[in-house]
């Protein structure tokens, strides 16, 4: 699950390339399509340009289904009940048996509105409750429960990266992530790249 398109590349590329690699079924929830990112356009046309990026990187990941719930950039926080009973239904289909999402730590407010919209859909029953494991976007975890050794589809993550091309333009996305991924992989997986996962509780 991503707060916003490109989040699920940075935070869990390299675990979903693998997931996908084992054959596991991968579907990504975008709470919201990151409209803020493109200020100076109005939103369907921000929106139509991000959720398309989206697409192209979820092709290159390996993943199944994408589930767009257009949700209010910035102010996830506000709207944790219409989030959650919007991210609902797709669980109830789905029935995952983990769940990736940003952890609580996380300086963005719509990552930090995450977990508390999970939990509230999850709350409202009807299937088996799912591990749910946090990843880190802009905000390193100073505890991690779970390391994944990425090494060998560092590079496939990265492509997925550029493929959200609209992001690229204000910031250096792939040098932060491949920055990021190297000192996990130095320092936890003792490996060229990782990435670092917290186990959340529901």
């Amino acid at each position: 699950m991503a707060p916003h398109p490109d989040d699920e590349v940075i935070g869990c590329g390299g675990a979903l390339c693998l997931h996908a690699r084992r054959g596991d079924r991968i579907s990504a929830v975008f709470l919201t399509s990151g409209e803020l990112g493109l200020k100076k356009r109005p939103r369907e046309e921000a929106w139509k340009i991000r959720e398309a990026e989206a697409r192209r990187a979820a092709k290159i990941l390996g993943l199944s289904a994408l589930h767009f719930l257009r949700q209010p950039d910035w102010t996830l926080g506000e709207h944790v009940t219409a989030a959650a009973a919007a991210l609902y239904p797709i669980l109830q289909q789905q029935k995952p048996g983990l769940i990736y999402l940003p952890h609580p730590q996380e300086w963005h407010p719509d990552h930090q509105a995450a977990l508390a919209i999970v939990r509230r859909a999850l709350r409202r029953g009807g299937m088996a409750p799912p591990k749910l494991r946090g990843y880190e976007v802009w905000t390193p975890m100073s505890r991690f429960d779970e390391v994944e050794h990425i090494s060998a589809v560092m590079a496939r993550k990265l492509r997925a990266l550029r493929a959200h091309r609209s992001q690229l333009a204000e910031f250096d996305y792939v040098q932060a992530v491949r920055g990021l991924n190297q000192f996990r992989g130095a320092l936890a997986a003792r490996t060229r790249f990782g990435e670092v996962f917290q186990l959340l509780k529901m």
